[in-house]
């Protein structure tokens, strides 16, 4: 019989999603449109910031953003292949409008951007594999999605660990 998981705390889990955020390129996300239908995809990670939220690039033309229109929840993962372990994020996602936060999400994207194609000329050089189609040729109608976290999970191979961000202000 397994053992119940121990409690944890929201902020320990986000916390440690955080330390990750650097060498993330990539998370997936998953969401579901009004009929329950299911969609998973990889999306390009913009930022992340305490206490709970996620921004990441996204298109309006693409079955997540539809999905997202009509239902705001959505999951999201990342894989910490060195430590085994995963991390799932449940909460509600839309764009991002507020101004001066959509100013210095892009500012960020531009920057990470940057500093992949750099990456992926380094590796180019070293004789590794590396696609020349990268983030600078993405299309630039990208919209920036806010995702606000509600919940988050270690899921390890014996067990989940589960936590809920307790609000203390409701528009959080």
């Amino acid at each position: 019989m397994k053992k119940p998981a121990p409690a944890v705390e929201f902020a320990h889990i986000f916390h440690q999603f955080l330390e990750k955020k650097e060498s993330l390129k990539t998370i997936t996300v998953a969401s579901c449109d009004a009929e329950g239908n299911p969609n998973s995809a990889p999306k390009l990670l913009v930022d992340a910031s305490a206490p709970n939220r996620i921004y990441y690039l996204d298109y309006p033309y693409n079955r997540t953003y539809c999905n997202l229109m009509q239902n705001h929840r959505l999951s999201l993962s990342i894989m910490d292949e060195r430590a085994f372990k995963g991390y799932r994020l449940t909460g509600v996602c839309k764009p991002l409008t507020e101004p001066k936060k959509l100013e210095e999400a892009r500012r960020i994207w531009e920057k990470r951007a940057d500093r992949y194609l750099v990456d992926r000329m380094v590796e180019r050089i070293r004789g590794h594999d590396s696609a020349r189609e990268a983030e600078d040729s993405l299309p630039q109608d990208y919209v920036i999605m806010e995702f606000v976290a509600r919940e988050a999970s270690v899921v390890k191979p014996d067990r989940a660990l589960l936590a809920k961000y307790h609000l203390e202000h409701p528009e959080d």
